[in-house]
């Protein structure tokens, strides 16, 4: 947990869309080769507020380039406000847990790895996570 005023990404997984969150997969879209979710928590201290820029990327490793088209949406990109939604309370913290479902890759059997940053606007809170490596199919 993070002090009452910082803010943290704890995790950054994929996994199968329909199954129980928190489980990740290597391979979120075998057998089928269809869809696939990305899931990203955090959480800050009950003392934060004001703004945030959140931003969430997706290199494909095979070719050591930038995967666009595999790019989340919001809220797992863009500006946001600390304690409000899609922020959570839970005791004395603040808790994000959200999921984006994304379509099957253009280019498949290639490896991917996503990248998340969390800064707030005066810089004091500063937070980076990276997924583990997954193959989509």
């Amino acid at each position: 947990m993070p002090n009452f005023n910082d803010a943290k990404i704890t995790s950054l997984y994929v996994s199968e869309p329909g199954l129980v969150r928190d489980i990740e997969d290597e391979a979120p879209n075998a057998p089928a080769g269809g869809k696939y979710r990305v899931t990203l928590e955090m959480v800050a201290g009950g003392a934060v507020a004001g703004t945030y820029d959140l931003i969430t990327t997706c290199t494909d490793v095979t070719d050591a380039t930038s995967a666009p088209a595999q790019k989340p949406g919001a809220p797992l990109n863009g500006a946001g406000t600390f304690a409000s939604t899609p922020w959570k309370p839970d005791g004395a913290h603040w808790v994000f847990n959200e999921s984006v479902t994304l379509p099957a890759p253009s280019v498949k059997g290639h490896v991917y790895q996503y990248t998340a940053a969390l800064h707030n606007h005066n810089g004091q809170i500063v937070s980076l996570r990276q997924s583990e490596p997954f193959i989509l199919l």
